[in-house]
């Protein structure tokens, strides 16, 4: 098993663990304080703000989000910080509701005058706090998730995969594979409804036929009524996107109710394999990292990262590999740039790149504001890990901006 697996125990340790805003401290890191905008090449800290759901639906994926931020600050900062100056890392909670997080993000903006923000689990906090950050905040704001693509905001960079990198691998190979029909389904908000767009749309493409497309609302616990229309529609592919805590009873639902078709979607890894069992053999995805690649890179950053972190898993569907990127990928822009001042910054950001990174290098298109990555095609195991079954290399984003 690769060293991201989550068992049982540790999904309810990292869950149960308490989450506030705070400024981080401890080695390698500054202490909050109410010292103004470190703006152009000033000499004291340079100030972040990182915004995650520390609580709510999603606090599992926002605690080890805020992992990644205090490690990634901590090696940044241990190897001499960005052009010589320190981090200071400032962590607020979003809470799973993005009303909660409108208010933390003008917080960050407005009182810790931070000169960036990386954050955001889902596409509806994206939506609810891009604008107080980035439009009227005038503060750059990086987006580290896979998602459904086309943000084009001024000031916002998004370094997770978007649905060419991530859905055209996978649909390719189940059509290659013999899948003729389709049940797609998610959870009824903007991400799932977009992906599947474009699952529809590489299905028809390619010759196959959707035979049903449903949608369950964001806070439901029992998709029951789901399973059952996946079980009487007997497609040959199921590709679904719902999101814990619904993610559990759903699959086990379909194994349980003897489902023979394959079972396909964007949030597969190590994570949710712990906590599915046996369950997870054959689900397949496409993801920017998986635990059992071989890269050097990789291995040695998770090893470091779970040395620190033992119980918190480092994994792609919780955005893990994107939050590292975020990071070290604006680190280089402001180095190029030379300032935090936001418009050099911002012409800099356009075009960098960092080879050094979980999963393998990133670089940013011009004039897309996205990322090529390199994507990897996995089978989920029974005991929990991953096999790789195609290295895709990396692809570049289509369709943004």
């Amino acid at each position: 098993m690769g060293s991201s697996n989550v068992s049982r125990r540790q999904f309810l340790q990292v869950t149960s663990l308490g989450g506030i805003a705070l400024s981080v401290g401890g080695a390698g890191l500054l202490s909050g304080c109410a010292s103004s905008s470190s703006a152009g090449s000033g000499s004291g800290p340079i100030k972040v703000g990182a915004l995650t759901d520390l609580t709510g639906a999603f606090g599992v994926v926002g605690k080890a989000n805020k992992a990644v931020a205090e490690f990634t600050v901590a090696e940044i900062n241990a190897a001499g910080g960005v052009m010589g100056r320190k981090i200071e890392l400032t962590v607020v909670d979003s809470a799973t509701d993005p009303s909660v997080g409108a208010q933390v993000a003008k917080r960050l903006v407005e009182s810790t005058k931070v000169d960036m923000v990386i954050g955001g689990v889902a596409t509806n906090m994206r939506e609810a706090i891009r604008d107080t950050i980035a439009t009227r905040g005038k503060t750059l704001y990086i987006w580290p998730a896979p998602y459904e693509g086309g943000e084009c905001t001024p000031n916002v960079w998004s370094v997770g995969a978007v649905p060419n990198q991530q859905v055209d691998p996978i649909i390719e190979k189940l059509l290659a594979g013999g899948a003729k029909t389709f049940f797609l389904c998610g959870n009824d908000y903007a991400y799932p409804r977009k992906i599947l767009a474009r699952v529809r749309e590489k299905v028809e493409a390619g010759g196959g036929r959707v035979l049903a497309e449903e949608y369950i609302p964001l806070t439901e616990t029992d998709p029951s009524a789901l399973v059952n229309k996946v079980l009487q529609a007997k497609a040959d592919a199921l590709f679904e996107i719902v999101v814990l805590p619904a993610t559990v009873p759903f699959i086990h639902g379909l194994v349980g109710g003897g489902y023979k078709g394959k079972i396909a979607g964007t949030l597969f890894d190590e994570a949710i394999n712990g906590i599915l069992g046996a369950d997870a053999k054959g689900l397949i995805g496409a993801q920017d990292y998986f635990a059992s690649i071989t890269d050097p890179t990789s291995l040695d950053i998770v090893k470091r990262f779970k040395a620190k972190y033992p119980d918190v898993p480092f994994s792609a569907t919780f955005n893990s590999p994107d939050w590292y990127r975020g990071f070290y990928l604006w680190k280089t822009a402001v180095e190029k740039a030379g300032s935090t001042d936001l418009a050099k910054v911002n012409k800099a950001f356009d075009s960098v790149s960092y080879d050094k990174l979980v999963g393998g290098p990133a670089k940013m298109v011009p004039g897309t504001r996205h990322c090529a990555l390199s994507m990897y095609v996995g089978e989920m195991q029974a005991d929990g890990s991953v096999k790789v079954v195609d290295t895709l290399g990396q692809i570049t984003p289509e369709g943004q901006c």
